[in-house]
């Protein structure tokens, strides 16, 4: 990414670093399929809100992000997370087959085409076979957030708000992530923020 990306995110987190980490509860549903001794990655963490919810539920994760800035929030605030610096846009500096779970939260919907894909498999050379991924990302449908606004790149990819955004369909989210294994993709509304924001909750299941 881009060094501006990443000055962007740090001011963006240095500005939000006063309030409380607040989560949802998107990730109830799945927790079933978590183990305590399961190896969690965490791609683009920004301050926490997953985190702490897997902290308070008696799992740990290695959260990631291009943020320094956001890391170290992360690691006063929950001192037990193991946190490391990590561009999406190169390749993970995690051995094949490392983790049984990733989490995407809202982190993967900024890129190219050609680059989406490029993480999809990084994804699935570092989870195990029968691994899990639980993500989201913006919906075509999520006008609150920029979808089908400024500079059209390609398609469902727009220059907006200042940077690049990807916006998913049904079909853009189980061509992607599909590269990784069986695709299970539901639209949802969240409201974690000041707007409602409508999502692609993404549930996959790693195929080696």
């Amino acid at each position: 990414m881009e060094k501006t990306f990443n000055d962007m995110w740090n001011k963006n987190h240095l500005e939000n670093m006063g309030k409380e980490i607040i989560y949802d509860d998107w990730l109830e549903k799945y927790i079933k399929n978590f183990d305590k001794n399961s190896k969690i990655l965490e791609l683009g963490c920004g301050l926490g809100n997953n985190a702490k919810y897997l902290s308070e539920h008696g799992y740990n994760e290695l959260a990631t992000d291009l943020s320094s800035v956001a890391l170290q929030y992360v690691k006063e605030k929950l001192p037990n997370i193991e946190t490391k610096v990590l561009d999406l846009t190169k390749p993970f500096p995690f051995e094949d087959n490392q983790f049984d779970i990733v989490i995407a939260d809202l982190s993967l919907h900024y890129f190219s085409s050609s680059m989406t894909e490029k993480i999809m498999k990084e994804i699935k050379r570092v989870l195990r076979k029968g691994g899990k991924v639980y993500a989201r990302v913006n919906s075509v449908h999520d006008l609150n957030h920029g979808a089908g606004q400024g500079e059209k790149i390609e398609e469902h990819y727009y220059f907006v708000e200042g940077y690049n955004k990807r916006f998913f369909d049904e079909k853009d989210a189980n061509k992607f992530f599909g590269l990784i294994g069986d695709c299970k993709a539901k639209e949802q509304v969240m409201n974690r923020y000041k707007k409602e924001k409508i999502t692609f909750e993404i549930e996959v299941t790693c195929q080696k």
